[in-house]
């Protein structure tokens, strides 16, 4: 039997071998890092992004269900960092009933912003941004003009306020070196106490 007719490999062919396997094992290890970072990038989004979804669908929902309301007591009042009003739709509530709700916008020690739900027996913090954010609570009137108070002023001068509440809220928010962020809500309801040809 002569050396030619051998079987096995050469040192040639157990390099190259040995070479492919490596460039093959390599690939495979950058498909799978590549493939975890963006899983871990989803899951970063998903773990910032669904808590501010469901945040902002709170807001919308019980902001919109606020009620024109006759007592003074129990009407719709609102600044720049706070509103108070009677919503039917509470986050905490059975279907349709009345509940006093507070919305603000608190400075939290460390510099951080956070948006803060009250109801009877409830107080969360639905929302915080990093130090060094602007927000704030608009309100439309009836003309489409904005107000950072609300009744606004010219009605606080008055002794018999009338009830109203806005045609629409924004809470505005402004992080440092992010997009800015808007919340817009239309009021649903009537938007006087009383019916009233203006809620035509």
């Amino acid at each position: 039997m002569s050396i030619s007719y051998q079987r096995g490999m050469t040192l040639l062919e157990l390099l190259v071998v040995m070479v492919l396997l490596a460039v093959i094992s390599t690939l495979l290890m950058q498909g799978l890092s590549v493939a975890l970072s963006t899983y871990e990038k989803v899951q970063r989004r998903q773990y910032e992004g669904v808590p501010r979804m469901l945040a902002s669908a709170w807001f919308v929902q019980s902001v919109a269900a606020m009620e024109a309301r006759l007592d003074a007591d129990a009407q719709f009042k609102g600044n720049a960092s706070s509103m108070s009003g009677m919503s039917h739709s509470a986050l905490v509530s059975r279907n349709g009933q009345v509940q006093p709700v507070t919305w603000r916008i608190n400075q939290m020690p460390d510099g951080r912003v956070a948006l803060q739900y009250e109801q009877p027996g409830i107080a969360w913090t639905l929302a915080q941004w990093p130090a060094g954010t602007k927000a704030q609570f608009l309100y439309r009137d009836h003309d489409g003009t904005p107000q950072t108070l609300w009744p606004p002023s010219e009605k606080l001068a008055s002794l018999v306020p009338d009830g109203r509440v806005p045609s629409a809220v924004l809470l505005e928010v402004a992080p440092p070196s992010r997009p800015s962020l808007r919340w817009y809500v239309s009021l649903t309801g009537r938007r006087l106490p009383r019916m009233d040809y203006r809620d035509l």
